[in-house]
C-alpha cells in the first residue's frame, strides 16, 4: 500500500527546516519555475546554496547573503555551523 504524500512544507516544519522568509530569496535558481528542485522554503537548501555561491562561485559574502535572504552575520554563522557539523548544522 502506497504511503500518503506529505506536503513538503509540513515535513520541513516538522524538522525545523522551513524557511520563515522564503520571499526574501531572490537568487534566480530559486525563482526559475523550470528548476523545481530549488525550493526557497527549504532553509537547509537555501543556506547550503548560499555557502556554495561564495566558496565555489567566488561571490562576495554581501552579494550571496542578500541574494539568499540573509544578513552577513547569518552567513558567517551558517558557515561556522556547516564547518563544525556538516549539513545538519544548517538546520
Amino acid at each position: 500500500m502506497a504511503q500518503p504524500k506529505v506536503d513538503k512544507a509540513v515535513s520541513l516544519r516538522k524538522y525545523g527546516a522551513l524557511n520563515p522568509h522564503p520571499h526574501k530569496v531572490t537568487e534566480t535558481m530559486f525563482s526559475d519555475s523550470g528548476l523545481e528542485f530549488f525550493d526557497p522554503r527549504d532553509l537547509v537548501q537555501v543556506k547550503y546554496e548560499m555557502l556554495r555561491a561564495v566558496d565555489k562561485e567566488g561571490r562576495s559574502v554581501k552579494q550571496a547573503s542578500e541574494a539568499f535572504g540573509f544578513s552577513r552575520p547569518a552567513f558567517y554563522q551558517a558557515q561556522s555551523q556547516f564547518k563544525q557539523e556538516g549539513i545538519t548544522g544548517l538546520v
